[in-house]
């Protein structure tokens, strides 16, 4: 959120130029109110608040708005607002070969791997995961730049009490849960939230015991 004054009023198409310190805020016509509302004309000068959607580098300018529904605190307007770990709910909108796409907000989707469809990986999206149907998730990861989230719908990952996804937060016999990511001859690779790993090395397993790629585990951290 932020607090400028409109530096002109609406052009031809629509909106209105609004000056920060050192950037330029462009609110969309359709961005002033909400649906069904009359937009409220805005003298050059007078201050209001906005809150900032996207920048646009190639204007070298914030995309704002000022819309009441945008407003509200719990409205997610943009993928940086997301943490790793965090749960959330969304809709179906895409069913793939490769995933389902989720939209978690007007301005946000984000993605569920196949792989994140369950706690054992299949081969196809399962039939419950149709068009339309309300999903809960957890934030696997967010790439601001590209505006790209992933997220698991792995039902252990979902419902676990807590998520590792930073460094200074793991400790020695710590139990924590996460999936198999990587299979290899000395061991396999076992990833957390915001791109946290580490290994199982291949002694720790039984034989015929280790899980296989995709699958969920719990562990516990030696060192």
């Amino acid at each position: 959120r932020m607090i400028c004054s409109p530096a002109q009023p609406a052009g031809e198409e629509g909106g209105t130029s609004a000056p920060t310190v050192k950037l330029a805020g462009f609110c969309p016509s359709g961005r002033m109110q909400d649906k069904g509302m009359e937009a409220e004309v805005l003298d050059a000068g007078k201050k209001t608040e906005v809150r900032v959607l996207a920048y646009d580098f190639l204007e070298g300018s914030l995309v704002v708005t000022r819309r009441p529904y945008d407003m509200k605190e719990d409205t997610l307007v943009s993928v940086v607002e997301l943490s790793a770990g965090q749960l959330i709910s969304g809709k179906i909108t895409r069913v793939a070969p490769f995933g389902v796409i989720v939209k978690l907000s007007e301005y946000v989707h984000g993605l569920v791997p196949l792989r994140h469809l369950t706690d054992v990986p299949l081969a196809s999206v399962p039939k419950k995961f149709s068009v339309d149907t309300k999903v809960k998730c957890r934030v696997l990861k967010v790439n601001p730049q590209r505006r790209q989230v992933e997220l698991t719908a792995k039902k252990t990952l979902v419902g676990s009490d807590y998520q590792l996804s930073k460094l200074e937060e793991a400790r020695k016999d710590m139990i924590v849960t996460g999936f198999v990511s990587n299979v290899q001859a000395y061991g396999h690779i076992v990833t957390f939230f915001d791109r946290m790993y580490g290994l199982i090395p291949i002694k720790e397993f039984e034989e015929n015991e280790a899980p296989a790629l995709g699958m969920v585990v719990t562990v516990r951290i030696r060192h």
